[in-house]
């Protein structure tokens, strides 16, 4: 009886552990897009009650999808049908923000999906589709118009990772986290 009870005890904490979550490698609270979308979304409304997201940009982003302890930024675009510009909310490693109006015709009217994964878990899609682990993220897009050629009607990841050798590999991941392509 007692070799069950350790054997269901041994099953269960492997369980518990693969489920457990993407943790970042920083000593800071947050930093992943949902975070910046939390900060965010303050300012937007405080600019247009009827703001809604339209665009994400990450820049410094690490290789695990979080900004890093110094450094890197997400940029946030919020539309809005009474403003004839798109406002950009820029949120920083310590969650700062600066604001600003952009003229960007391209990301009106269209909002990301509510449920969208959350930049650990894209990140973590592209794992085992990279080629050769990257020295870190150069950028990162997250919107309709991130991958028009391929995938026009739909708001995809797409994440440039910079290697050594001086090259880029680019991955697109779904909103949803689904691994889609690379090159």
């Amino acid at each position: 009886m007692k070799l069950h009870v350790v054997a269901l005890s041994l099953l269960l904490a492997c369980v518990v552990a693969g489920c457990a979550p993407i943790v970042p490698q920083r000593t800071k609270p947050g930093g992943s897009a949902r975070w910046a979308e939390s900060i965010a979304l303050d300012r937007a409304l405080t600019w247009s009650k009827d703001a809604r997201l339209c665009r994400i940009l990450g820049t410094g982003i690490g290789n695990e999808g979080w900004l890093p302890d110094r450094g890197g930024a997400w940029l946030l675009h919020f539309w809005s049908a009474g403003k004839p510009r798109v406002l950009q909310v820029e949120v920083d490693s310590d969650g700062g923000t600066q604001i600003r109006e952009l003229d960007d015709a391209a990301a009106r009217s269209r909002d990301l999906p509510e449920g969208w994964s959350d930049s650990p878990s894209v990140w973590a899609a592209t794992q085992r589709h990279l080629a050769q682990e990257p020295l870190n993220t150069f950028d990162a897009v997250f919107a309709y118009d991130a991958e028009p050629e391929r995938y026009g009607d739909r708001a995809v990841w797409r994440i440039r990772f910079w290697q050594a050798g001086n090259t880029y590999e680019t991955h697109v991941v779904g909103a949803d986290g689904e691994w889609l392509t690379s090159y």
